[in-house]
């Protein structure tokens, strides 16, 4: 795992179809667990880095958006939350930093949000959606 500052560039690694920000974010989860298990369900097509942080807050956040998850993409989330180390993972993950976008301070991603548009991470002081249709997890 990163220890450093994870830098809040224009071009976050991981999954290429939920970095795919032409498309909303829904839009890119279903399509990624489509080719997953299109794919065989391998590990190499599950997710890592900034887009498993904005998948799983996604994730996190759907019973407050009154969201049930279908099976073929709860069963995506699970495989990729067990490959990215269950619950020591995530533990592990909250306590890496970031620099959020919107005033370049630096934060444990337990205390930073994500823009789910952008993909970019934003602090608590953003006084706005960051970019058109965002929504803003974590």
């Amino acid at each position: 795992m990163t220890t450093g500052p994870i830098p809040n560039s224009t071009a976050p690694t991981g999954n290429s179809i939920l970095l795919d920000r032409t498309r909303p974010f829904p839009e890119r989860v279903a399509a990624a667990a489509r080719a997953w298990d299109e794919g065989g369900r391998s590990p190499a097509a599950l997710v890592d880095d900034r887009a498993y942080f904005a998948l799983r807050c996604w994730q996190l956040a759907a019973p407050e958006r009154g969201e049930q998850l279908g099976a073929p993409t709860a069963a995506f989330l699970g495989q990729a939350y067990d490959a990215f180390g269950g619950s020591t993972g995530w533990g592990l993950t909250l306590r890496q930093r970031a620099v959020c976008a919107c005033h370049g301070d630096t934060w444990r991603l337990e205390n930073i949000e994500i823009c789910l548009g952008c993909l970019r991470y934003l602090c608590y002081q953003l006084d706005g959606p960051c970019c058109e249709g965002a929504e803003i997890v974590g």
